[in-house]
């Protein structure tokens, strides 16, 4: 399950950002402080630290943004009405508290990061990541984890692979029936309205 080896991945992501913007040493002196009036640039280290953060913090984001839906979901059980209603549920809190999270930063996080400091700014969401990380690991032996089945990258070449063959393939007038009229018995899904935008 590649969502908890990611936490501390985007931890310390966030913890190497903030820290360039708390350490003196590892950001350009700011225009005002310099003698003469041509502003320096960061060197190669400050650049180095900076990519550092940022790409700890691009694998952490890559593999816990894509599994949260779907370890949520994971949760519940689809098959009884009381997991019905929990995965309905947590789909609604879930997008609640994103949305709330994203007003949040938005607003509060920005004016602290221009009127009081960037380091405090980039600090409290580091504070909280490392507050979440600490809850999601209290319960992890609780956790249900679904072991992955399959490779995506067999998906993907079958994808291309099809692709290729059909691709001199000719429509037929009305794909309705054959193509939007299946479902699988034990599924959740309803059936696809028919279009031709991606024919």
């Amino acid at each position: 399950m590649p969502l908890i080896p990611r936490f501390p991945c985007f931890l310390q992501g966030l913890l190497v950002i903030q820290l360039t913007a708390a350490v003196k040493k590892l950001h350009p002196y700011p225009c005002e402080e310099l003698e003469n009036t041509t502003c320096q640039g960061p060197t190669e280290w400050q650049m180095t630290v900076l990519k550092t953060g940022l790409g700890l913090l691009m694998v952490g984001a890559a593999g816990i943004r894509p599994c949260n839906l779907a370890f949520g979901a994971d949760q519940f059980n689809p098959n009884t009405e009381s997991g019905k209603k929990g995965i309905s549920s947590f789909f609604t809190w879930y997008y609640f508290t994103f949305t709330l999270a994203q007003m949040i930063s938005l607003t509060i996080i920005v004016y602290i990061q221009s009127n009081v400091s960037w380091a405090v700014g980039l600090g409290i969401p580091a504070a909280l990541m490392l507050l979440s990380s600490v809850i999601f690991f209290m319960g992890a032996k609780m956790y249900v984890k679904v072991k992955p089945s399959g490779s995506p990258i067999t998906s993907i070449v079958q994808v291309i692979v099809v692709a290729t063959k059909k691709r001199k393939l000719k429509l037929a007038e009305y794909l309705y029936p054959s193509l939007f009229n299946y479902v699988p018995a034990k599924t959740m899904n309803s059936k696809l309205p028919y279009t031709y935008q991606f024919r």
